[in-house]
């Protein structure tokens, strides 16, 4: 009885995984590969970093905004860094703001509030930009007439299985992102790489006392206006990270994405409850298995995990065709297993409470 059970609702939790895959993939053949870059008029565009102990990454970030084959403005919002981040800046003629408050979205509302350019762009200090990165992205807002521009956010690496596995994942899930936005379904980015019409950035809806998801609350009261939001898919409008060194950071960074699930749009909030019940059916399965190893439990586990590998394998393939990636297919059949550790360990750290930012309890 157990397994028939167990068999009636993994069916049922597959039929929705199944339907969500889908929707990535054809949504990922909706999406351009490459849009007109046009040069904008001079003085468009002003770059808000918000910073805290970014020392080590902000002359890389710095580096790249002056190199950009459109000139840009840019304010540094230190928040209490204790590693020189506001002298770095300061050195290279840069000029920083000091933030009132505490934490991102403080920042960035600081540094809204010094810019005097009809664009802004709001980018982490440890992303990496292709030199026409302002001008892709400026180009993209102006010919659409849009409120904000959404840029990808590929993780680094290739060489190194562990990068190839987190590049995979993110991929899928920038792939969801830009066609939920190229359908006007989702309305989510990320703060690491968007642009914002200034008079349109709704820098009152941040809500501070949040220490995460400055894009989910800005997007959302976007949303709420009917103003117009883009994903930009040139190449040239992504930026680059490192992937996380460790699985406790990982499950750290994604437990904060998933801390603020309640506050987003509705496809947001189903996918996010697809993703737990299949994960979750794949942990009860493998519980009964244990407890009870009888033919029909094996079976129906292995089915399972089968089924979902498979439409894995299929969401990696177009990802990989999409955004140009290198894998091996060791990665694909590794994909599934570490993914599962990802998800599971993500939600041990939101059930303990244990979610940081920076040593703030979120």
């Amino acid at each position: 009885m157990i397994e028939v059970a167990c068999g009636v609702i993994a069916s049922a939790v597959m039929g929705m995984y199944f339907r969500f895959t889908w929707r990535v993939v054809r949504r990922l053949g909706l999406l351009e590969q490459s849009e007109a870059r046009k040069m904008p008029a001079p003085d468009q565009l002003t770059v808000i970093i918000p910073c805290m102990d970014e020392a080590e990454n902000l002359p890389g970030l710095l580096a790249d905004l002056k190199a950009q084959s459109y000139p840009v403005s840019v304010v540094v919002v230190d928040d209490g860094s204790q590693d020189g981040t506001a002298q770095i800046a300061q050195s290279a003629g840069i000029q920083v703001q000091a933030v009132t408050g505490a934490g991102k979205k403080a920042a960035l509302a600081q540094g809204f509030r010094a810019v005097q350019t009809p664009w802004l762009a709001t980018v982490d200090a440890d992303v990496r930009l292709h030199e026409d990165w302002a001008r892709t992205l400026l180009s993209a807002g102006i010919a659409k007439d849009a409120a904000c521009v959404l840029g990808g956010v590929i993780i680094e690496g290739g060489d190194v299985a562990w990068d190839r596995f987190q590049q995979l994942e993110f991929g899928v899930m920038q792939g969801w992102i830009a066609g939920g936005v190229r359908v006007g379904q989702l309305a989510m980015g990320s703060g690491a790489n968007s642009l914002y019409r200034t008079d349109a950035y709704p820098a009152d809806a941040l809500h501070p006392k949040f220490a995460s998801g400055d894009d989910a609350f800005a997007l959302n009261a976007l949303r709420k206006t009917g103003a117009s939001i883009h994903w930009c898919h040139d190449p040239a409008g992504r930026v680059r990270t490192q992937a996380a060194p460790t699985w406790k950071e990982l499950w750290q960074q994604r437990a904060r994405w998933a801390s603020k699930t309640g506050g987003q749009d509705r496809e947001t909030q189903s996918t996010a409850a697809i993703v737990a019940a299949v994960h979750g059916m794949g942990a009860v399965l493998c519980a009964v298995l244990a407890i009870q190893p009888t033919p029909a439990s094996a079976l129906l586990f292995v089915g399972f995990t089968g089924l979902k590998m498979a439409l894995d394998a299929q969401l990696l393939r177009h990802v990989r065709r999409t955004f140009d990636f290198k894998w091996n297919v060791l990665d694909a059949v590794y994909f599934s297993g570490r993914y599962a550790l990802l998800v599971w360990g993500a939600w041990w750290q939101l059930l303990r409470g244990q979610v940081e930012w920076k040593g703030r309890r979120i």
